[in-house]
């Protein structure tokens, strides 16, 4: 299972890499600018153009900012240390897995514990979920499945800090929020392609840290195997990060 889940992961990955590694932040404004699609305006009931000339202005005002060039120039190169951060991805599960314990301790429920998420919001943090027993699938992109969420045993548990990867895209939000464009900017391929490979980067190593860990670090919690492990942000599609078989 964990070959096949990891091979999806990269996979996923290598597909959105080779997209940030092929373009410039440069030439995806000049694409916003210059072709700026029809769309139909609700408010005025006719076609119109996507973007108004202030964020024509304001695009044209981005690619010249040389924070926001070289964080995606950074971002893009994918260079992290990885030693560093599966270690402490380790401890962050290590350090969450009493407070699980806890929690089902203190609502005795008496489910076994088969699937876990790995949620996270607005922050570059993860949070753990966890329900009972079900068939789960190993999925090759993210989707929306059904889960036993009747037999919930925790919710919004521990923490697993995504920051160091994060890090760089962290960076882009902040100035395109403070550019005002934002909104325009996050549904671009360039975006999601960057943002995908920053996902898929987080649960390759995530993979690794739950793998090194074992599964009897889940000793004192009820689990019905094979423990599956999924990544997503909070009610948004969900992907394999492991599964203890």
């Amino acid at each position: 299972m964990n070959a096949e889940i990891t091979s999806n992961l990269t996979n996923l990955f290598n597909i959105n890499l080779e997209v940030i590694k092929n373009t410039s932040i440069e030439k995806m404004f000049n694409e916003l600018i210059n072709e700026n699609p029809k769309s139909f305006n609700v408010n005025l009931g006719f076609l119109t153009n996507l973007f108004d000339n202030e964020e024509i202005k304001s695009f044209k005002k981005a690619k010249k900012n040389t924070e926001l060039i070289s964080a995606f120039e950074n971002a893009k190169k994918m260079e992290f240390d990885e030693k560093e951060i599966i270690a402490e991805f380790k401890t962050d599960i290590l350090n969450s897995i009493p407070e699980l314990k806890n929690k089902i301790d203190s609502e005795n429920k008496g489910y076994k514990n088969q699937i876990i998420f790995l949620e996270y919001d607005y922050e570059p943090c993860a949070y753990f979920c966890g329900f009972g027993k079900g068939d789960y699938p190993i999925l090759k992109k993210p989707e929306y499945f059904e889960f036993n969420f009747q037999e919930e045993l925790y919710a919004g548990i521990g923490k697993v800090d995504y920051s160091k990867i994060w890090r760089e895209l962290s960076l882009i939000n902040e100035i395109l929020e403070d550019l005002d464009i934002y909104d325009q900017v996050c549904e671009t391929e360039l975006y999601q392609s960057l943002l995908n490979c920053v996902k898929f980067k987080t649960y390759l190593l995530l993979n690794k840290a739950f793998d090194e860990i074992g599964i009897k670090a889940f000793d004192g919690i009820e689990i019905e195997k094979p423990l599956m492990i999924y990544g997503n942000e909070h009610d948004c599609k969900s992907i394999n990060i492991y599964a203890y078989e």
